[in-house]
C-alpha cells in the first residue's frame, strides 16, 4: 500500500462518531437478534409415560398429541415427544414428493419440523406450534414429526 492508501485508511479510522454510531447499530442488531432468538419454547418428554393416574396428572396438557400418529421408522428417535413452539426460518418441500420441514428457531435452538400430510408451510416469519415425536434429521438436526401442527 502506498503512502496515499495508507493516509486514506488513518482518515477513516478517525472518525470518533462513525464509530459510535457503528457500535450503536451493532448493538442495536446484536439485541434485536436475542429478542428474536429466546421467542418460544422447546418442551420434551423423553420417555413414554406411565399409565397410573398420578403420573398422567402430571403431564402435559398437549402429550394425549404424542400418540396420535405412526411415528418414522427410519430415523433415530430422541425422544418420545416434544412440542415446539417458535418462528418459521424458512421452509420447504421434499425430498419425498409428500414431505414438507419448517426450519424454527426456538429458545435459542433451531428444529426442524415435519409437517403432516402435505400441508402448505407457513411463511418467513409466521409464529407455530408443533407436537410429535423426536427425531434426528439426516443433517444431525433434531426433528419433530409434528402429529399436531398449528401457526398462530
Amino acid at each position: 500500500m502506498g503512502v496515499g492508501g495508507a493516509v486514506a485508511v488513518r482518515a477513516a479510522l478517525d472518525r470518533p462518531r462513525l464509530w459510535r454510531v457503528t457500535a450503536a447499530l451493532s448493538a442495536l442488531l446484536l439485541c434485536g437478534l436475542v429478542l428474536v432468538c429466546s421467542q418460544g419454547s422447546l418442551t420434551i418428554i423423553a420417555t413414554q409415560p406411565a399409565t397410573s393416574t398420578q403420573a398422567a396428572a402430571a403431564l402435559p396438557p398437549w402429550e394425549p398429541w404424542c400418540t396420535t400418529g405412526t411415528p418414522r421408522e427410519e430415523r433415530k428417535r430422541l425422544a418420545f415427544c416434544a412440542r415446539v413452539e417458535g418462528r418459521v426460518l424458512a421452509s420447504t418441500h421434499g425430498p419425498k414428493p409428500d414431505e414438507a420441514h419448517v426450519a424454527v428457531i426456538s429458545d435459542y435452538q433451531i428444529v426442524l419440523v415435519r409437517l403432516p400430510n402435505w400441508e402448505a408451510t407457513p411463511g418467513r416469519g409466521a409464529k407455530i406450534v408443533a407436537i410429535g415425536p423426536l427425531f434426528r434429521a439426516r443433517d444431525g438436526q433434531r426433528e419433530v414429526q409434528a402429529f399436531r401442527f398449528e401457526t398462530t
